[in-house]
């Protein structure tokens, strides 16, 4: 397949409690809108306590549910990206309780068993009680489902550095390796490791170049609505984003993750906060983002990114809003290609007419980007001037 195309996947009624609320006749109906908006690939999401709720214990009823979101999607002829050690998601971290240690929680909120409580987790990458659980966990899942033929790739994590940064880039290599080497010894198919923005704009310790040892295509989440030195409607800057991964790590990317907050109102900026980060975010006109969104896909394409899977498939509904991470992260709310009461929409039908163009389309010359061999040592920095750099070659 020549350039994939897909959603990110939280059901619209049940979000990060989709697993201990589980609802096989949701789920068909959801995946069918997939299948009708022309997508190609569903990516989902592990929730670690719900799979893991003690740390030598896998749950069976959620592996059966997995199992059963598999043949849905293959019945429908969709792919999926399982992911695993979920963990960070929409702003806080979700977290068994057997991975807490008695330290309070650090950037991001911790939720676990039901509440928010102020611990942090233990060492994900060096403990050696807790590599065993990860162990378990990946050996269990991969087992069991190395049957299934509509896995598109494993993902190793989401934005794992938002729940501990490792100790050094030496640290996060080796159990980069580890997991890579703990999933093919079980499955063949494709690794990968969504890595997001925060990784080619500071050093926490995932580098690019490193993280490539052990995938066999990278990823990266960007948003331009999250940046700081270009407009927040910006056509460019994801697939920036994917060329300058590429540069640094020397394989083929997929846009993992990208999109932005929109509603039927005029663009707005709201307050949300996401643990101790109390900020401003766009809340962009549902029209705009979809013009931008066209823009973006187009260029994603001709710029020779494998892929683009969008965040998210729905808004949440409003019985959600008053829980965590929705109660304080106001923008999380509001990222889908559905609204809250399931209607689509606008960039819904851009992404399923997009589909339908991509055989009309043309990859172009690959942007050279020079990327200084110190680049971790001032990433923002370099980032900046990589991206204007960029802009000026392509006659921006």
């Amino acid at each position: 397949m020549d350039f994939v195309l897909g959603v990110n996947y939280w059901p619209r009624k049940k979000a990060m409690f989709w697993w201990k609320q589980f609802d096989e006749k949701e789920v068909r109906e959801e995946f069918s809108i997939i299948k009708e908006l022309n997508l190609d690939v569903v990516r989902i999401f592990l929730l670690w306590e719900d799979f893991q709720p003690e740390i030598d214990k896998i749950d069976d009823r959620n592996m059966k549910n997995l199992k059963k979101v598999l043949d849905i999607a293959k019945e429908l002829d969709l792919m999926v990206i399982p992911t695993f050690f979920i963990g960070h998601m929409s702003g806080i971290n979700w977290l068994p309780e057997w991975l807490l240690e008695d330290i309070p929680h650090e950037r991001f909120l911790t939720y676990s068993n039901g509440k928010i409580v102020d611990k942090r987790a233990r060492d994900i990458y060096e403990d050696k009680e807790i590599l065993k659980a990860e162990e378990l966990l990946l050996d269990t899942v991969t087992s069991e489902l190395r049957d299934f033929p509509n896995i598109y790739a494993w993902d190793i994590s989401n934005e794992i550095d938002n729940v501990r940064i490792p100790r050094t880039p030496e640290v996060a290599k080796r159990w980069l390796k580890f997991v890579y080497e703990t999933i093919k010894l079980n499955d063949s198919r494709p690794v990968t490791f969504g890595i997001h923005q925060e990784d080619i704009d500071r050093n926490k310790n995932f580098r690019v170049p490193d993280v490539a040892q052990y995938n066999d295509f990278l990823c990266m989440h960007a948003y331009s609505v999250y940046t700081d030195f270009t407009d927040p409607l910006d056509p460019y800057f994801v697939p920036f984003a994917c060329i300058l991964t590429k540069a640094l790590g020397g394989k083929n990317v997929l846009m993992e993750e990208f999109g932005m907050p929109t509603t039927q109102d005029a663009t707005k900026k709201i307050v949300s906060a996401t643990g101790k980060d109390i900020t401003e975010h766009y809340l962009i006109n549902e029209k705009e983002a979809a013009e931008w969104l066209k823009e973006t896909l187009k260029l994603l394409y001709e710029f020779g990114t494998i892929g683009a899977l969008y965040w998210n498939f729905s808004d949440y509904h409003e019985s959600l809003w008053d829980k965590p991470p929705f109660d304080k992260a106001i923008h999380e709310r509001f990222f889908g290609i559905l609204r809250s009461d399931g209607s689509l929409k606008p960039a819904a039908f851009v992404l399923k007419e997009f589909k339908e163009k991509i055989p009309s389309l043309k990859r172009t010359e690959y942007v050279p980007i020079n990327v200084p061999k110190n680049y971790y040592e001032k990433p923002k920095e370099n980032l900046v001037k990589l991206y204007k750099e960029f802009l000026r070659k392509i006659g921006r």
